[in-house]
């Protein structure tokens, strides 16, 4: 870490400008590079929203009480969050099911966490799934969870969005930033998982407010994550530093 770290420095020191894919990972920047906050621009990650897109209906036919979580198996994704929160839900959602795909060091005590909590026969640890097996389990869910206890973007955000998913996450990092002030999602505390829990509840409850968020989620994305739209400014940033 420190050799990274320290090339890391020399580059952003070296560079005319800096690029970051959020203001929680721009401030990490300037603070631990100790660089201008002038010299350092958001330009967000962006997605393929084509990829990610459900069949024609596919959204009308969700059913299905399905919570879906995806990502790396680690401590600071918080998927024992989840856990904690659909083993509250369990008596007030009948029929309620959790999909975790993910492989990480982390597998182990996540196991035994949902084993404690008594829900391993409603949430399943699913390890890698191809893109297809994803694809269809969005098809079927009622809405995506994040719940990292730490993200500097959180571009599985993006993707649930994409895929037509109500999304909720926490609050930190760079997914606030990408939820906050859009009605596109639902946002909880980090580690908190009453409020998840009565997150997820809402979502499930409210089939109108659901529809509404995946609207704002599609907008959201073709104004500001799309391929194109994340080009632009990259290139504006380009023309900053070709202009000295």
């Amino acid at each position: 870490p420190g050799t990274i770290n320290s090339v890391e420095w020399w580059l952003t020191y070296q560079a005319r400008e800096v690029i970051a894919c959020s203001r929680f990972m721009a401030r990490e920047v300037v603070h631990s590079f100790e660089l201008p906050s002038s010299k350092v621009h958001l330009v967000p990650n962006g997605i393929d929203t084509h990829r990610w897109q459900l069949p024609p209906g596919a959204a009308e036919a969700r059913r299905e009480p399905l919570v879906v979580a995806w990502g790396r198996i680690q401590y600071e994704k918080g998927f024992q969050v989840l856990a904690r929160a659909v083993s509250e839900l369990r008596q007030r959602v009948p029929g309620i099911r959790c999909v975790i795909a993910g492989r990480g060091s982390y597998l182990p005590e996540l196991q035994t966490q949902i084993d404690m909590e008594g829900v391993s026969d409603i949430v399943q640890l699913a390890g890698f799934v191809a893109d297809e097996q994803l694809h269809e389990m969005l098809q079927r869910a009622s809405c995506v969870v994040i719940p990292s206890l730490y993200e500097p973007f959180g571009i599985v955000a993006l993707e649930g969005m994409a895929a037509g998913a109500p999304t909720i996450a926490a609050r930190t990092g760079g997914l606030a930033e990408i939820i906050e002030g859009t009605d596109a999602g639902m946002l909880f505390e980090p580690g908190n998982h009453h409020e998840l829990a009565e997150c997820i509840a809402d979502v499930l409850a409210d089939p109108a407010a659901a529809d509404l968020m995946r609207a704002n989620a599609a907008t959201l994305l073709r104004k500001t994550y799309t391929w194109d739209a994340v080009a632009t400014e990259t290139v504006q940033v380009y023309r900053t530093a070709l202009s000295y």
